[in-house]
């Protein structure tokens, strides 16, 4: 047979969601954490010879005769040979700076504050004297804390007598103060985080690390967890020497407890940190970065609450002013630009063009980490004020979505990166939200609470004969929370509880 060849015309009709180069530069500055977000503001600079950091008063002037006949269109070039090239830009140059967004509080009378919070530069100081914000310290006393956060060596630890620094802060800061003055300063800065700051010496620090367990008022430990601790204390306290001579059959006579318990003892000391300042020290840049809040909330007894965002070390950005000077030249005469000057011509347009997206995205990114920020504050009001989980709403990304006028999407992309720090205690947004998940029965539980009482099984288990998944399964079901076995394993690995045959004693 035959084959014949035709040709056939047909119309469709598709509807397809493209993001702009803006959109696009967007997405990836919302999810960048400050730390982040400072370098690329560097690298950008770097990379585009248009965009510079600083105030310009140049450019001020420029704005003022933005009416006038000479003003820099960017979307008209004169240019015939070159008119293929994309023209669809934003024609005013606009400058970017930490002036844009107000201070948000919730209440009265809040003033906006000038003072730059916590940047990735001496972080753990700064951590440490933010910390200072939640203490009624007099003139000296401040003086004195600051003092001896700067004499923390590497360790977090303070390695030299009381006697010397009261000398010091004479000679250096004339201030006039005992011993007993500078000591009772260092108890306060030994409440700090992280556990054992402040101690001077490995033993201090091991006690503080395990008074702080014993009597942390947001998480009581259970009656067994308290027996441990208290019989690890004495050891540090009491028998120090035994116990970093590794002396287990001593001991065990002076306690009167078996090898297993010793044994057992022993493995839980290593979960005490010797090294308290190493952890937020800049030679650990991987944990510094996570603490490095990118909003800054302060609340007072009245009920008000304050935020606003850290700028870091993101300086004022705005379009060269040389640029702008060069695209008038090119444009007072186009009929007599040389194809290099047309080169030219482009090139520079480019770059300004690029240099006013980045700054537009510079400061959509600002206005919705704002407003974000500003709806997680207003759902969880009463949350922010008492600290407690059990004023925290059951709140989801679509609340906040819907309140700061933003899709899903974007609210995910800025929770799941950024940090804030409330109060001096830092937190990630997630923690915001209840954390919920489906059950076996598919009924929505909270996922804090299933890890707290998985914490307390295991706490309060023979460990001897620890408890299985299969059985944790069943307990957790008396409790009136029912999961699968595989539910119960992966909680298990998340809270860093090993498998049921690495916790037999």
């Amino acid at each position: 047979m035959p084959q014949t060849l035709t040709q056939t015309q047909t119309q469709r009709t598709e509807q397809q969601l493209r993001l702009s180069l803006q959109q696009l530069q967007l997405v990836k500055l919302l999810e960048m954490p400050i730390a982040e977000f400072e370098q690329q503001i560097k690298k950008e600079m770097m990379d585009n010879p248009a965009l510079e950091e600083g105030a310009s008063n140049a450019y001020e002037e420029d704005e003022k005769s933005a009416d006038s006949t000479d003003e820099i269109d960017l979307n008209d070039t004169g240019i015939d040979p070159y008119s293929d090239v994309d023209s669809d830009a934003v024609a005013n140059i606009s400058v970017y700076s930490d002036d844009d967004l107000p201070v948000y509080a919730a209440g009265h009378g809040m003033e906006e504050r000038s003072e730059q919070p916590i940047s990735d530069g001496g972080s753990f100081i700064e951590y440490l004297e933010a910390q200072m914000m939640n203490e009624h310290l007099s003139e000296d006393d401040e003086k004195i804390l600051k003092y001896l956060i700067g004499s923390l060596d590497n360790r977090g630890f303070i390695d030299r007598p009381l006697s010397t620094l009261t000398d010091e802060l004479a000679f250096k800061e004339y201030l006039y103060v005992t011993e007993k003055d500078v000591e009772r300063v260092l108890h306060i800065l030994q409440s700090f985080d992280p556990a054992g700051i402040g101690a001077r010496s490995t033993q201090e620090c091991l006690l503080l690390q395990i008074d702080r367990q014993l009597h942390h008022r947001e998480k009581p430990v259970s009656e067994l967890k308290e027996k441990v601790l208290l019989l690890e204390r004495k050891i540090i306290a009491d028998h120090y020497d035994l116990f970093i001579n590794k002396n287990k059959e001593r001991l065990k006579s002076k306690l009167g407890i078996s090898s297993v318990q010793i044994d057992a003892l022993f493995e839980d000391f290593k979960k005490l940190n010797v090294n308290p300042g190493f952890a937020l020290s800049e030679s650990s840049s991987y944990r510094v970065q996570t603490q490095i809040p990118d909003f800054i909330v302060e609340t007072d007894p009245e009920g008000e609450i304050e935020m606003r965002l850290n700028n870091g070390e993101v300086p004022r950005l705005h379009v060269s002013h040389d640029y702008l000077n060069q695209m008038k030249t090119f444009q007072a005469h186009p009929d007599k630009l040389t194809r290099s000057e047309k080169e030219g011509l482009l090139y520079t347009r480019q770059k300004i063009e690029a240099a006013q997206m980045f700054i537009e995205s510079v400061k959509q990114r600002r206005r919705t980490l704002y407003e974000i920020m500003k709806a997680i504050i207003d759902l969880q009001h009463t949350f922010f004020l008492t600290k407690d989980e059990d004023d925290k709403v059951r709140l989801v990304m679509e609340d906040v979505a819907k309140r700061a006028g933003y899709d899903v999407s974007t609210v995910s992309r800025v929770c799941n990166s950024k940090y804030a720090m409330v109060d001096g205690r830092i937190y990630p947004l997630t923690d915001f939200f209840k954390l919920t998940r489906k059950n076996a029965v598919g009924e929505e539980i909270d996922g804090r609470v299933v890890k707290e009482t998985l914490q307390a099984i295991v706490d309060n288990e023979d460990k001897l004969n620890p408890y299985s998944d299969d059985k944790i399964v069943e307990l957790m079901k008396e409790k009136g929370i029912t999961l699968a076995r595989r539910t119960i394993a992966k909680y298990r690995m998340e809270m860093g509880i090993p498998a049921v045959s690495n916790r037999r004693g």
